[in-house]
């Protein structure tokens, strides 16, 4: 009997945002959706953790289905990936629940074989850029404002207690004074663009906390097509009626990288790295996102540089904070080699911001691996435990800056 190939992520974290839109389509439509197949449409990361989900809301009655030929008849874990042709079959006994981003396609593909949206499709929208739009573009006083990536939006898979890390600072901070602009994979050029704007047609922050991850000053990161966001970019520079030069060139600069990029060698074949032990693989992960040789010119430090100079200018205060990272399990892996090479870009990155009279929280080693989304994960993201120390630590130091200004003039 050939071996069926397992094509699912390792997923270990949820958007939150995702993670609510699902919710809010099976509360509504429990009963449907307890009569009938789920069919995941859409094989690949999202399609993954919705599966995760639906899982945990009860529902197992689940296959998947991909336009990619080549992955019908693998599995998505112990769920079968089946082609379009029978899913138009089994219409009648199935509903079908659209797991990619922007698949406006794939509902017209829907339709055009007979499914009805909301009777027996759904399509879950996260709605996450229009609530970033929101967002920046309220009017409110803003004391602090929070920029950050995945690490502030997302929560663990195995967390039973669905507070990202954007809400706790909010909620510690004040609802009413404090923003929350973060998005998966944004870095320091996009953090600069959006703070400049904000500060040039919204409001000026009082102080400014963003995530200084160290997977995007690799060099590379920035020109990935997860971290563009182009049609986000663009929608605020149409808010601002495209008058900041800088954003409405950015917008044309992500669309541009989004719509050009070419995989390279090594990120060319999913099935090739699928083959490949995860143990192997997350060496290969951990080497080019941490153990890298941090260069000063890359556009990611440049744009940081930048940004610390518009606070600067502008009297903001500035808190850039390195996030956990999962060491335990990078020295299972590398052992002490790790810990010198990641401490080295480390010191590099501090030298630099120091020089700018900026302050560094640096997290690294704050956590141990069983607060982190899983004991064998390799990104930032935490669990609720986790993201509760996180939280505790960047209130702790923004604190001690209201006490220094207090004693500074009283």
């Amino acid at each position: 009997m050939e071996k069926r190939i397992n094509f699912a992520w390792p997923v270990t974290t949820l958007c939150k945002f995702d993670y609510e839109a699902l919710k809010k389509c099976v509360e509504a439509n429990k009963e449907l959706l307890s009569k009938k197949k789920i069919v995941i449409f859409g094989a690949g990361i999202r399609g993954t953790a919705f599966s995760i989900l639906l899982q945990k809301f009860g529902f197992d009655d689940i296959v998947f289905t991909d336009n990619n030929e080549q992955k019908t008849g693998g599995l998505i874990n112990e769920f079968r990936i089946i082609s379009y042709r029978e899913v138009e079959k089994i219409k009648d006994e199935a509903v079908v629940i659209i797991s990619v981003e922007n698949g406006f396609s794939l509902k017209e593909q829907l339709e055009r074989s007979g499914f009805i949206e909301n009777v027996n499709y759904f399509y879950i929208e996260s709605h996450l850029y229009d609530y970033y739009l929101t967002e920046f573009l309220d009017r409110k006083e803003v004391n602090t404002l929070i920029m950050g990536d995945c690490g502030i939006t997302d929560i663990s898979k195995k967390d039973t207690q669905y507070i990202n890390l954007g809400e706790m600072l909010k909620k510690q901070l004040g609802v009413n004074c404090t923003k929350v602009l973060a998005v998966h994979a944004m870095g320091m050029r996009a953090f600069y663009h959006v703070l400049s704007a904000h500060i040039k047609y919204i409001s000026m922050p009082s102080q400014v906390v963003v995530m200084a991850n160290l997977e995007t000053f690799t060099g590379k990161q920035h020109l990935l097509p997860r971290s563009q966001h182009a049609r986000l970019i663009q929608m605020l520079s149409n808010s601002v009626n495209n008058q900041d030069v800088e954003l409405q060139e950015y917008a044309r600069i992500t669309k541009e990288r989004f719509d050009n990029f070419r995989v390279d060698y090594f990120a060319s074949s999913q099935s090739a790295l699928r083959e490949m032990s995860k143990e192997k693989n997350d060496r290969i992960v951990i080497r080019m996102n941490y153990m890298y040789d941090l260069k000063e010119d890359n556009e990611c430090i440049v744009y940081m540089k930048k940004m610390m100079g518009m606070c600067k200018q502008y009297n903001i205060k500035l808190l850039l904070f390195i996030p956990p990272v999962n060491y335990m399990y990078a020295e299972e892996l590398y052992g002490n080699v790790f810990r010198e090479k990641y401490r080295e870009n480390v010191k590099k990155l501090q030298d630099i911001i120091e020089n700018e009279n900026v302050e560094l929280l640096d997290l690294s080693f704050l956590l141990k691996s069983e607060q982190f989304a899983d004991v064998h994960t390799i990104d930032e993201t935490t669990n609720f435990e986790g993201r509760k120390l996180v939280s505790s630590k960047i209130i702790e130091k923004i604190n001690a800056w209201s006490a220094e200004s207090e004693e500074k003039y009283s």
